[in-house]
């Protein structure tokens, strides 16, 4: 028998893909039936919010090593022991 694809989305909007040679497949209970356009649109969608989700992470991050860094900096440690021990990484002025 030839494989068949289905797309679904959950109730609680996660998608996935079902490849099957079955004749007469059964569907998870609850699924909505995509097609693959639907399916590649939504894939699109949730991929580009976890994209963002992990920039806003690793900017929120860094603020916190900036943070971190001025402290000590303003606290008159050493900016080679700054860096070090905030994390912080930057180029430093005038460099290119």
């Amino acid at each position: 028998m030839a494989e068949q694809t289905f797309y679904y989305e959950y109730p609680d909007g996660s998608i996935a893909e079902r490849i099957t040679t079955a004749a007469d497949p059964e569907h998870p209970e609850g699924v909505a039936l995509l097609t693959a356009a639907e399916y590649a649109s939504k894939k699109a969608a949730i991929e580009a919010a976890l994209a963002q989700q992990q920039a806003d992470v690793q900017a929120a991050e860094s603020a916190v090593k900036k943070n971190a860094y001025d402290a000590l900096i303003a606290a008159g440690i050493p900016e080679e022991a700054a860096r070090t021990l905030s994390g912080y990484r930057h180029e430093p002025a005038g460099s290119a």
